[in-house]
């Protein structure tokens, strides 16, 4: 069986044209050639596309040959090759090189490009969608894989070109970002007072995660810092949010604006919960008028039970001669530290570990001799309970009544946050990924991971280009 699929190509002022694109020729014998094959339908769509692409340039020129003051149509001064990729394979155009008319107005050049003014960039947005959509989930290499193998693209189509496409859709984002501030205070206090009522409050949890990067430094691990972040309000959808902040010159104006595209008003509580860490206690500070910083109790949590499981690892008995220090009497000291943590009493939690340091200390001097294992694990649990002083002396002002919280209803850990970092960066940049990055890179493409997690990346699209959607819904409507 032989047949010849033909597509009919209409437009304005011209008559119906029945354009053949493929032929195809099989016998049905069995149920693998029923239908078309996946290469054939490859074919028949590169067919279509280059085909349409031809038609709906020539009538462009042809519209737009003649002078629009003297109607004369302008002269050929020659061609250039020019090639168009698309989501359904490379078209290789040859685009003219007009004169300008005598009595048209110009810059100085005296000829011109028509196909520039309309192919903006030789690449189809729809491609430059799919690319930045797949390498926010598959390395490039995978999604070069995947669409070489799901569509009839060029050959041409490589990891190092999706890499400059996708990154190239980011510095677009990047330059859409307002210029960034010290402070975001939403006017002077009587345009707080007089905007309208706040919502319910938002929680915005903030945490960093480690990136491999291409360069090692000179006694460094060769990681970099990534800050990702969750905003949960009560009513709506969570939206994530990632930078780098060796790059980032935005990261308050960055997070200003996932506030803002949730609709968060100046009067609205916001509550930030982070680790205690300096770059993203940092990050929020001054960013909201009604904003709180709260340590979240996951970290002091985690941290006291570390210190309570080297406490339990001591022998029992009294610790040194002539010392009333022992293991149970360290660890009832760590869970009274825990209880006033617990309820926002951090003089008493300082007073009580600053008190046990002391302890261990002169426990191990009693000990003596450095070889013996139990002045080591003594040495060790002494420094890692200063440690945790001055961690939480250093987060003091983020340190509430958790138990009110808690019996509140209201958060108090940032677990959800550890699942952002997990879903963000661990399952892109490290899980099973060889590959290290820059930290300009890994900025740039954390930009559109985000935005396809939260549903913004395909309206961001539309927005720059209006026609990319609708063009479609219009002739399935027809």
């Amino acid at each position: 069986m032989k047949f010849t699929i033909q597509v009919q190509l209409e437009s304005a002022g011209h008559l119906p044209m029945n354009v053949p694109i493929q032929t195809i020729e099989h016998a049905c014998e069995s149920v693998e050639e029923v239908g078309l094959r996946l290469d054939e339908a490859k074919a028949v769509l590169s067919g279509l596309q280059e085909q349409l692409v031809r038609f709906q340039l020539a009538e462009h020129l042809e519209n737009h040959r003649s002078c629009p003051t003297c109607c004369r149509p302008r002269g050929i001064k020659g061609y250039h090759p020019l090639r168009f990729r698309t989501a359904f394979g490379d078209v290789q155009l040859r685009s003219p090189r007009w004169h300008r008319c005598a009595c048209e107005a110009h810059t100085g050049e005296m000829s011109y490009s028509p196909l520039n003014a309309l192919l903006t960039t030789h690449t189809a947005p729809e491609l430059e969608f799919l690319q930045a959509k797949w390498t926010a989930h598959l390395s490039f290499s995978a999604v070069a894989d995947l669409l070489r193998d799901v569509l009839p693209v060029g050959q041409g189509l490589h990891a190092e070109g999706i890499r400059r496409h996708v990154f190239a859709t980011a510095e677009r984002l990047e330059a859409e970002l307002g210029p960034e501030q010290f402070a975001f205070g939403g006017g002077c206090q009587r345009d707080i007072e007089a905007s309208p009522e706040p919502g319910p409050p938002v929680t915005v949890g903030l945490d960093g995660g480690y990136i491999r990067g291409r360069e090692r430094r000179p006694g460094g691990t060769g990681c970099f810092e990534v800050i990702a972040g969750k905003s949960i309000p009560e009513e709506g959808a969570a939206k994530v949010f990632a930078l780098v902040r060796r790059v980032d010159d935005k990261p308050r104006r960055r997070l200003h604006e996932v506030l803002a595209s949730q609709g968060v008003l100046p009067r609205q509580q916001v509550t930030f919960l982070s680790d205690g860490g300096d770059t993203v206690r940092e990050l929020p500070a001054f960013l909201h008028p009604h904003s709180e910083q709260i340590l979240d109790w996951f970290h002091v949590a985690m941290r006291l039970e570390q210190l309570l499981q080297a406490a339990r690892g001591l022998r029992e008995g009294p610790l040194g001669a002539g010392s009333d220090l022992s293991r149970d009497e360290i660890l009832r000291q760590l869970t009274r530290a825990k209880w006033f943590l617990w309820h926002g009493n951090v003089m008493s939690a300082d007073d009580v570990l600053v008190d046990l340091v002391d302890r261990v200390h002169y426990a191990r001097i009693d000990e003596g001799g450095a070889a013996l294992p139990a002045q080591a694990v003594l040495k060790k649990l002494e420094r890692a309970i200063a440690e945790f002083n001055t961690y939480i002396v250093s987060n003091a002002e983020g340190i509430v009544n958790y138990g009110e919280r808690y019996r509140c209803g209201e958060r108090i850990s940032t677990g959800f946050v550890e699942s952002t970092i997990n879903q963000v960066v661990a399952k892109r940049f490290v899980k099973r990924q060889q590959m290290r990055w820059t930290p300009r890179g890994a900025h740039l493409l954390l930009q559109t991971r985000v935005r396809v997690l939260n549903e913004e990346l395909r309206p961001t699209f539309q927005r720059w280009y209006p026609k990319l959607d609708k063009s479609c819904q219009e002739r399935l409507a027809a």
